[in-house]
């Protein structure tokens, strides 16, 4: 039984999210998909809203200094177009490729995410030390300057090409991913780094029942330097692991996904303390820049719609914190979205 599941052509998979925020989204992201092969070709739109919250910081290495604000709405607007290959002696392989429109704007939802904050007793992050609803992205230090939004901007992104093939199609199906990034997205309007990356991955899906569906996804990228004369830049190479969970109930697909990634800067920078409080190293940039990003995802999908709600959660020592096995970097704080899927 699950042999046979095993070689049925991928209908569902994961949601194949990105870890959206000013910073990750100017490079590469390697997202999960079904390792077992598609049958025809098909198109994706998608809408996503991601409300980021870093107040204004400044780090230091020797003599460098660097300024980092990161306060937005990000409303994005992308498109997927895929197809299998159609030569006979490879029928196990596909491209995509992939393109984002994205508005950075001060938005709506900062009074939604403060609200709920005070119900739950949360942490708010000294949100209430700011003005509302406002884009702040700064990403500036001693070396130059990558962008400074302080108005409405649309950026377009840049432009990702995956190709995925297929390498076993047993009980658990695998295969291999090689996406490549090209530069077509303007660095100043934090619409893409202005240089190339490229990333390899292994997917991976097993059908552990017929209404459960288990998914996952090892990946190493390495991304070029930001094309502008800072002396921040992020580092060469990069991790990441995700997990994605399908339950079928009803003629409904639940999601639940997990994906985590390595650290998105160098090295070496110490965040200056300019007689600020804990509260104020927890609002920063720092975590979102430095450490490891996790991300938990909760997805619902019905024929060719879906829907998800993304949180930044990664377990580890937080010493600065009242919840010290834990931290978030609130680049994004949250993510909703919403998907249409046509297939040809």
């Amino acid at each position: 039984m699950l042999f046979a599941l095993g070689l049925i052509l991928a209908t569902g998979g994961p949601l194949g999210l990105r870890t959206q925020g000013p910073l990750r989204e100017l490079f590469l992201d390697m997202t999960a998909a079904d390792a077992r092969p598609i049958d025809r070709p098909d198109f994706e739109v998608r809408y996503s809203i991601a409300n980021t919250w870093n107040e204004p910081m400044t780090v230091q290495r020797g003599p460098a200094q660097a300024t980092q604000w990161l306060d937005e709405q990000a409303d994005s607007l992308s498109l997927r177009a895929r197809a299998p290959w159609p030569w006979p002696w490879l029928p196990r392989a596909w491209t995509a490729v992939e393109w984002r429109l994205t508005e950075h704007w001060g938005g709506w939802s900062d009074r939604p995410i403060e609200g709920w904050h005070s119900l739950v007793g949360a942490f708010n992050y000294q949100r209430a030390s700011f003005p509302r609803n406002q884009v702040q992205l700064l990403y500036a230090d001693s070396g130059g300057r990558a962008f400074n939004i302080t108005s409405p901007t649309l950026a377009p992104g840049d432009l990702t090409a995956r190709t995925q093939m297929a390498l076993f199609e047993g009980p658990v199906a695998l295969a291999a991913r090689l996406d490549l990034k090209a530069p077509i997205g303007s660095l100043g309007a934090a619409g893409g780094s202005g240089g190339f990356d490229a990333g390899i991955g292994l997917m991976a899906t097993w059908p552990a029942l017929e209404w459960l569906t288990v998914h996952g996804m090892a990946a190493v990228s390495r991304f070029s330097h930001l094309a502008a004369p800072t002396e921040l830049q992020p580092k060469e190479w990069h991790y990441s692991v995700e997990m994605s969970v399908e339950l079928e109930l009803l003629g409904n697909t639940f999601l639940v996904e997990d994906r985590w990634l390595s650290p998105l800067l160098e090295k070496g920078w110490h965040w200056v303390d300019t007689g600020g409080t804990d509260d104020a190293l927890l609002a920063s940039g720092l975590y979102a820049g430095f450490r490891p990003h996790n991300q938990i995802s909760f997805g619902f999908r019905r024929g060719p719609f879906s829907m998800w709600l993304s949180e930044d959660f990664t377990p580890g020592h937080n010493s600065r914190s009242v919840l010290q096995w834990a931290y978030v970097s609130n680049a994004p704080d949250v993510v909703l979205g919403f998907g249409f899927t046509h297939k040809m």
